[in-house]
């Protein structure tokens, strides 16, 4: 159960990642800091640590791993703990594997295209404006600053509520919480901006034997 939900919850946060392509932010109004804080550079990695929390608190069991995303619509999500799986994608398709089942989901990359974490991965801060109330909860003078996005129309969002922590410019945790109070929390470190890729790093060939389901992503 805690594997199907941690793919479900990578598959709508993975993309979200690459709000770690930050910039320079001097004082603006929040929708302007936020517009520069997701644009500018073009590639970044890192290890993370999810987990998710219940409406009581609760905290389930935690994955960890690591990450390399690129402009536009590419990365690559290694979970390694407690089990291993890899997210990819191309910028076509986002491949989903699962080496102890032996399978490969394949779904259209752009089936992401209208959700919140795509526009965030996208930077499109004029749209995420339109369809969420952009505020900056708090900034301390330690370069300390938290995002909240809430959804103008709340009854038809996939979230009640995104929020974005950066310190500096750099962003360190991301939540994101749904109608039911559960909120999946993604934790950054060692956070490198360009770095130097490997060439073929987002090709995606599915291993031999394994079992690949194509999914039409509607």
């Amino acid at each position: 159960m805690i594997k199907s939900i941690l793919t479900k919850v990578v598959v709508h946060v993975v993309a979200t990642a690459t709000l770690v392509l930050g910039a320079t932010v001097t004082q603006a109004s929040p929708v302007t800091e936020l517009d520069a804080l997701l644009s500018g550079h073009e590639a970044a990695r890192a290890n993370f640590t999810q987990f998710a929390l219940n409406s009581d608190g609760n905290r389930a069991e935690d994955s960890s791993g690591h990450f390399v995303v690129a402009r536009p619509n590419r990365f690559r999500w290694v979970t390694e703990t407690p089990f291993v799986q890899e997210i990819v994608s191309d910028g076509d398709f986002i491949w989903i594997h699962d080496p102890d089942l032996e399978q490969v989901t394949r779904k259209p990359a752009n089936g992401q295209n209208n959700s919140a974490p795509a526009m965030i991965l996208n930077g499109q801060i004029e749209q995420l404006s339109e369809r969420f109330d952009i505020a900056r909860i708090n900034a301390s003078e330690n370069g300390v600053a938290l995002y909240e996005l809430k959804p103008l129309d709340a009854e038809n969002a996939t979230f009640t509520r995104i929020r974005l922590l950066f310190e500096g410019e750099r962003i360190s945790e991301l939540s994101m919480e749904d109608s039911l109070g559960q909120r999946s929390m993604l934790v950054l470190d060692d956070l490198e901006y360009d770095p130097e890729l490997e060439e073929g790093v987002f090709a995606f060939i599915p291993p031999e034997g394994a079992d690949v389901i194509l999914d039409p992503g509607q």
